[in-house]
């Protein structure tokens, strides 16, 4: 389709067609220099294409006789390939490549079978500097005499051993249906360019590609503001061959430590990152072709965090303090910690199993190096894992687990809001850092307070995710989960308030979290207990189910957030439903007088990825004309968060791409462009002139359906137009007439 556009935009060029070579101008394809290019047998292959004009002042004259100046804004370039050759024609690259890489519109027709002759294809590109105007002059297809690389076609080589170590004419010059030959047009719209041509011929190298050694050993997470190295090394079976690694980036060093003929090439690359997410390119180049290799690095910052739990007056809590690093091993840290002793009294100090409980040394100093912290509201930590005592002792591991906890009592009169802070002190440069096992590295980490939060904790008696929403079905996902994976799940919201959580989720008061507090929380949900119900929260959830009755019916959810659970209720008067099944969860249901509830969860945690997706499938057993509706409906995600929800009956989804043209058309002033999307898309709608002159552009997000868009063309003159309709890799070019 986008060929019939640019095919409508070229009306808008009167260029004089050139029947000879245009002194001055020239093409070059597959090397620069017209020698052999050299490829392998059933392998993708990159044939540039080389391009240069006359130097301004050269005296070359154009077709009537003018002097030259080479600034193209036009081009269709073909070129044909024998099918004995090449197997497919697969587009190309002009992305990388300027100025093409700036014009407006550039496109890779589809190839075209036997032509120009039977026997081989034709593949092309086409391209616009600018559509609706003069380009400016620094888009122009301009070199002043130099030959620059234009673009390249992608193709694929036959699989035919016999073709090793030989050289063949496999390119032509090409010819496309629609667009004809060669052409380039000047920006003044009436000068054609036919530059003359130069074919490599292809030469089936006998060279064996080199091959890249075992993966580098790259950790999930590598540490900020600490040297990591890794080793790289490849081989080439061609011992004659100059091989190397080249590193492509400018991050980091690499150094090569073997190359050039012997068939082994080797080196290290080292760097020191700061925190964030890296790709590092390398490629083994034996001279003849180059493999490429990316190395991604996954960055962390060093970190000391100190949490921030609840905690009831009266009563202990225990405040862990963590150190978060990738690959780090710490041989040892000084900590100062400062808090209010009005509200906490230090009970003790705890060295955590990641510290080996604090072998081989552990000490607490209390006010030690606080100046400005009261009596009892400081704590100077140190802890050293080898003290080189004949016995060795292996230094803390990598990870984020705590490495000490603080053990403190709440004050009973403390009331209930009150959050007491807890701050590492910073009052000597060796304050709050850490040493690696070697005593060579001195580490400054981030720093991230923490505090107690004084909570009352009958306020959240059947709410554990403490979102104000009562005995909802994102606490019940959480109760499943807290059966599962353990006290843990109590942390994943970051606020530290674990014991509160394990209270609220308590319903039968026996102290801790069992079934029965899930089963009691799932017959809430499903209203065999009724507490009062709760509204939910802004964020959405929105459930479908097709309009028309079948065997088989499946209700679709669609969220932006991953989803722990889901509860519907489904009305199927004058319908029999089967078992409802869901893909990866959990089904509970229940069916009667006509209303199905079910709640879809897992009890192993499994979730519904965000998007669009498949909630259950309830088998139809007998129809006998009735109808099925939506009744109430929620849903959680999968920290246990409610989500506001939705539901409502839709249509069956298309299940391709297609323009469905619009109406009317002919049409006076307004017109609807239909069209149908399998999957939610971007979708952007171009409307032209029959010159080919942008006229108007309508974008927008859709939803997956059948859609459309109205397009006002009041203040247009009457005519013919087309419209384009692009959305992801699909586009779609019709026709519309305005009469007025």
């Amino acid at each position: 389709m986008k060929k019939l556009l640019l095919l409508a935009l070229a009306t808008c060029f009167t260029f004089a067609v050139a029947s000879a070579q245009t002194p001055g101008y020239y093409l070059w394809y597959g090397t620069p220099d017209c020698a052999d290019l050299s490829v392998g047998i059933d392998r993708d292959i990159e044939v540039p294409v080389y391009y240069a004009g006359p130097a301004v002042g050269s005296g070359m004259e154009d077709l009537n006789g003018d002097d030259v100046v080479d600034s193209v804004n036009f081009a269709h370039i073909p070129l044909a390939s024998d099918n004995m050759y090449i197997t497919s024609r697969n587009g190309g690259n002009f992305t990388d490549f300027y100025p093409l890489n700036q014009w407006d519109d550039v496109s890779f027709p589809a190839p075209n079978p036997d032509l120009p002759i039977v026997g081989w294809t034709n593949q092309s590109i086409l391209g616009f500097a600018e559509i609706g105007g003069p380009a400016p002059f620094a888009e122009l297809l301009f070199t002043d005499g130099a030959q620059i690389q234009l673009f390249s076609f992608f193709m694929h080589t036959v699989n035919d051993a016999g073709l090793i170590g030989t050289s063949v004419v496999a390119f032509m010059p090409g010819e496309n249906p629609a667009n004809g030959a060669l052409l380039l047009g000047m920006q003044d719209g009436t000068t054609a360019i036919l530059p003359a041509e130069c074919f490599a011929n292809l030469y089936f190298s006998p060279n064996a590609d080199p091959v890249w050694g075992p993966a580098p050993e790259i950790p999930d997470c590598i540490d900020a503001g600490v040297e990591f190295c890794f080793h790289l090394e490849g081989t080439d079976s061609d011992l004659e061959n100059d091989l190397h690694i080249n590193y492509l980036g400018m991050v980091g060093t690499f150094t090569e430590t073997a190359g050039g003929p012997g068939g082994v090439a080797a080196g290290d690359w080292c760097g020191t990152l700061a925190a964030g997410n890296y790709t590092l390119e390398f490629e083994l180049n034996d001279g003849t072709v180059a493999i490429p290799l990316q190395v991604n690095l996954v960055v962390g910052d060093i970190e000391l965090v100190i949490d921030c739990p609840g905690a009831v007056p009266g009563q202990e809590v225990w405040v862990p303090v963590s150190l978060v690093t990738c690959e780090f091993l710490t041989g040892g840290f000084e900590i100062l910690l400062g808090w209010d002793p009005t509200v906490l009294d230090l009970i003790e100090v705890v060295p955590a199993p990641r510290i080996d409980y604090g072998e081989e040394y552990f000490n607490v100093n209390l006010n030690d190096g606080c100046e400005e912290c009261p009596p009892g509201g400081s704590a100077r930590v140190v802890w050293i894992s080898d003290l080189n005592n004949g016995i060795p002792h292996a230094p803390a591991a990598a990870g984020s687990d705590p490495i000490f906890w603080m053990h403190f009592m709440v004050d009973a009169s403390v009331p209930f809001g009150v959050v007491s802070n807890i701050e590492f002190v910073v009052e000597h440069y060796s304050d709050n850092t850490i040493s690696d096992e070697t005593g060579y590295i001195f580490f400054h980490p981030l720093l991230t307070n923490g505090c107690v939060n004084v909570m009352d904790p009958s306020t959240y008696k059947g709410d554990p995710n403490m979102n104000g929403w009562y005995y909802e079905i994102a606490d019940a996902v959480l109760v499943a989960r807290r059966l599962i994976e353990g006290y843990i799940v109590w942390s994943e919201n970051g606020t530290g308030d674990d014991a509160i959580q394990e209270l609220a989720a308590d319903l039968n008061n026996n102290g801790f979290v069992d079934v029965a507090d899930l089963v009691r929380f799932i017959n809430i949900i499903n209203g065999n207990i009724n507490p009062p119900k709760l509204d939910p929260t802004s964020e959405v959830a929105t459930l479908t189910m097709p309009n028309i009755v079948s065997d088989e019916m499946t209700v679709a959810v669609r969220s932006a957030l991953d989803l722990g659970g889901v509860l519907v209720t489904i009305n199927h008067a004058g319908i029999d439903l089967g078992q409802p099944v869901a893909n990866g969860m959990e089904v509970l249901s229940h069916d009667a007088d006509g209303v199905m509830n079910l709640v879809v969860f897992s009890l192993e945690g499994n979730t519904i990825a965000a998007g669009r997706a498949d909630l259950v499938t309830i088998p139809v057993l007998a129809n006998n004309g009735g109808t099925m509706e939506f009744g109430d409906v929620s849903a959680a995600d999968s920290y246990g968060r409610l989500l506001e929800s939705s539901a409502s009956l839709v249509a069956p989804l298309p299940t391709e791409f297609a323009v469905k043209g619009n109406y009317p058309n002919p049409f006076n002033a307004r017109t609807m462009i239909n069209f149908d999307l399998p999957v939610d898309s971007d979708v952007s709608i171009a409307i032209y002139s029959i010159t080919g002159q942008l006229v108007e552009t309508i974008s927008g997000q859709f939803e997956a359906g059948s859609r459309s868009v109205t397009w006002d063309a009041s203040d247009v003159a009457s005519g013919v137009y087309f419209y384009k309709v692009s959305a992801g890799n699909f586009s779609q070019t019709m026709k519309m007439t305005l009469l007025k």
